[in-house]
């Protein structure tokens, strides 16, 4: 890691907070260096900020005074489609990088948090991706996917961006961003795709978002925030033997339920119970009696 990342890690919790408010300005920074790799995590780096303002950071993150954490250059925030961005909004739950994905991290009040821009994009990549399986290794500075789905893994051996943190929605730039977040939501079973609804609505006055103001970032987020409660409700804690056993156990009583649908009924109806019968999809035989 960075001497500054490694400074961030061991600072005092007030210095902590500062820092975490650093990075949180400095995710809506319009600058390249910020996003040149989707990779690195959301801790700071010296690669997330501006080059002029790289020993002012360092003053902030080691518990320096207030007049050199403003001396840092304040990005503009009213960035299009952020209108509803609160920079001083806290609470986001989210753990380092190297570690399984908590309770914590995946309440429904944390996820909420992701959809209402309460997190940067960064925080919501790794989020997702340590959900998908992939660590943080301090030692080596990259991303391991040994823990990752296989098929997943196979796909997207290094994590991918998931949200677009450049803002850049040209086809050459956002293509791979586009791919990777389509496969995450087709992912979703069926059953589990209408967790927001399930689980969010009510939760501080929220009942979805409304098309006007709609950007793609704020559509990804929630994508990836109902991936999440899908992953919270039926994988989290599951090792991937158990996933197996559950995934055959689930076709297998599938198959015993179409193979009961199809065979007839051995019922003697006539009249109005066979046409009943058959209203409501069911093959009815009539069976003739022996007199």
């Amino acid at each position: 890691a960075s001497p500054v990342a490694r400074r961030a890690q061991r600072c005092a919790k007030p210095a902590t907070g500062r820092v975490k408010l650093l990075d949180r300005v400095l995710s809506r920074w319009p600058f390249p260096q910020r996003h040149s790799s989707s990779l690195a995590p959301s801790h700071v780096s010296q690669s997330s900020l501006p080059i002029t303002s790289i020993t002012a950071a360092q003053s902030a993150v080691g518990g320096g005074s207030q007049e050199a954490f403003s001396e840092i250059e304040m990005p503009d925030l009213n960035m299009e489609g952020d209108d509803d961005f609160d920079l001083f909004a806290s609470g986001f739950e989210i753990k380092d990088p190297s570690q399984d994905p908590s309770d914590e991290e995946l309440t429904n009040e944390n996820i909420l948090r992701i959809i209402l821009l309460e997190s940067t994009d960064q925080e919501t990549n790794e989020l997702v991706w340590r959900c998908l399986g992939y660590r943080y290794d301090h030692d080596t500075d990259a991303w391991d996917s040994s823990k990752v789905f296989p098929k997943w893994r196979e796909r997207f051996p290094s994590p991918p961006d998931l949200i677009g943190v450049r803002r850049i929605y040209t086809k050459e730039v956002d293509q791979p961003v586009l791919k990777a977040n389509q496969a995450l939501v087709k992912s979703i079973p069926m059953d589990f795709k209408n967790g927001i609804r399930e689980h969010l609505f009510g939760l501080r006055d929220f009942f979805g978002l409304k098309m006007e103001g709609l950007t793609p970032n704020k559509t990804r987020r929630a994508q990836c925030a109902n991936w999440l409660l899908y992953y919270r409700d039926a994988l989290h804690g599951k090792s991937l033997e158990q996933l197996r056993a559950e995934k055959e156990q689930r076709k297998k009583q599938a198959a015993e339920d179409e193979q009961r649908q199809q065979q007839p009924l051995d019922i003697d109806v006539s009249g109005e119970e066979n046409l009943q019968a058959r209203r409501d999809g069911k093959s009815a035989r009539l069976a003739v009696g022996n007199e």
